[in-house]
């Protein structure tokens, strides 16, 4: 099953750990479908709070820009009604070599769409991000 298939019946973890093990800035749009229109992201410093889909993605859109071989893998995963909190370990290619970040995602869902996420992680691969999505 292809993640536009996977998407069409909203945000899944299946779907989530689908598109960050090899992702595909082609795939945005379908990503886009599963964001409310009122999508908050909170995001490491310096990029913090993102509001509405086209800027959450450009952050996305950054993270593969900066790191073309991004990629991660979700070994723990846990749901409470509309609240689900996805522990995640990132490796992609710096300026200084390879690396690997960890973090943690929680979202909370309406209707099966993302309408808030927190990306809670201290690696200092954020500050690019931000300057590949400017």
């Amino acid at each position: 099953m292809s993640l536009t298939d996977t998407l069409t019946r909203g945000w899944t973890i299946d779907a989530f750990r689908t598109f960050w093990a090899h992702p595909d800035p082609s795939q945005l749009p379908a990503i886009r479908g599963v964001l409310t229109e009122d999508i908050v992201g909170y995001w490491p410093r310096p990029i913090g709070v993102v509001r509405e889909p086209a800027p959450y993605l450009a952050v996305i859109g950054g993270i593969l820009a900066a790191y073309p071989d991004f990629s991660l893998v979700a070994p723990e995963y846990a749901a409470d009604g509309d609240f689900h909190f996805v522990r995640w370990v990132a490796q992609a290619t710096g300026p200084d070599g390879r690396f690997e970040a960890n973090g943690c995602d929680r979202l909370r869902l309406r209707d099966g769409l993302v309408c808030e996420n927190y990306v809670m992680s201290d690696h200092p691969f954020f500050a690019r991000v931000m300057a590949a999505a400017a």
